[in-house]
């Protein structure tokens, strides 16, 4: 290592030659040595560690994981959510949240946990409960060494997002959803927004999911398909949302982040209805423009912020 390198790139070559050694040894995952590789440089590497700060770990982290992503083919739930989506969320929740002082954030289908942790590190000045959920048991393995590298509390649920979860209602619900067919009929006959025929979209069994582990006026903030509202299926869940949510925001993220059009993502914002309570909410429709045009992104600031005057004056 070079005097030169920063605390952040110190800790990220630690830890990309670290897996990459395990990797040799155990024959494991990269990105299962990736968590391993974290584990020792929380345990033997405290020196570094602590000049480090959470954005210097988080980044670390991130770009371990992307340059091993390069060496190992990985399906695509496998992906991390982009730093630039975790922020622009984290900044939203913490615009909608802003009279919190402390929050139970639940993370559904949170892969590694990135995303949660991008949110946490935003909202440095609350009090936040992370629960993760995560099928896939390298992942969550991952998210638990994440969490003790970053020294911030994740509660890992290594299970199946769509059945019933085992906590209490939630503040706040995040969720970069993943997209496809969910296999389990038998669970999705059980829920709203399962098709009576063939396999239900997993993606629409997670926005049910959202706001029922929510508390009456609680909000989820999900990454969703820019098409979402297009479709064969698309009636059932505006339905839906109509009935058990208020509807305040469907943003779309900057084109940039996105290989082409059909890839683009957006936000949806949702807030679930309090039992016989109607606040009618003029959704934001609205385009984030590109991080990096600080004019454009400031009229986005302002625009939500006039919304906020007219729709949240409460807050």
């Amino acid at each position: 290592m070079t005097e030169e390198q920063t605390v952040m790139e110190k800790l990220f070559t630690t830890l990309d030659e670290q897996a990459k050694a395990l990797h040799k040894e155990n024959g494991q995952s990269l990105i299962e040595n990736l968590g391993l590789a974290m584990e020792q440089v929380y345990t033997n590497q405290r020196d570094l560690l602590e000049q480090a700060t959470l954005q210097d770990r988080r980044k670390a982290f991130q770009f371990a994981y992307l340059s091993l992503l390069q060496e190992e083919d990985v399906q695509a739930n496998h992906q991390i959510t982009p730093d630039s989506i975790g922020l622009i969320l984290g900044f939203l929740v913490d615009k909608f949240m802003s009279d919190y002082e402390e929050m139970h954030v639940v993370d559904l289908a949170s892969g590694a946990g990135h995303l949660s942790a991008t949110v946490h590190e935003v909202l440095k000045n609350t009090t936040l409960m992370h629960h993760l959920v995560e099928v896939d048991p390298t992942l969550s393995r991952v998210s638990v060494h994440l969490a003790n590298f970053l020294e911030i509390p994740f509660d890992v649920y290594p299970q199946d997002a769509i059945m019933p979860l085992p906590f209490e209602e939630a503040d706040v619900v995040v969720s970069d959803l993943p997209i496809g067919y969910y296999p389990l009929d038998e669970r999705s006959h059980e829920m709203k927004l399962g098709f009576d025929e063939g396999h239900s979209y997993s993606h629409y069994l997670l926005i049910e999911q959202a706001i029922q582990t929510l508390k009456p006026t609680g909000y989820a903030f999900l990454v969703v398909p820019s098409q979402i509202f297009e479709g064969d299926h698309v009636k059932q869940l505006q339905s839906y949302i109509a009935t058990e949510a208020e509807m305040q925001a469907f943003l779309h993220l900057p084109s940039t982040l996105f290989k082409n059009e059909k890839a683009r993502k957006s936000l949806l914002i949702l807030q679930k209805k309090e039992a016989n309570v109607t606040r009618p909410v003029e959704v934001l429709l609205a385009n984030i423009p590109d991080f990096k045009n600080p004019q454009q992104f400031q009229g986005f600031i302002q625009e939500l912020n006039d919304w906020m005057g007219e729709n949240h004056s409460e807050k």
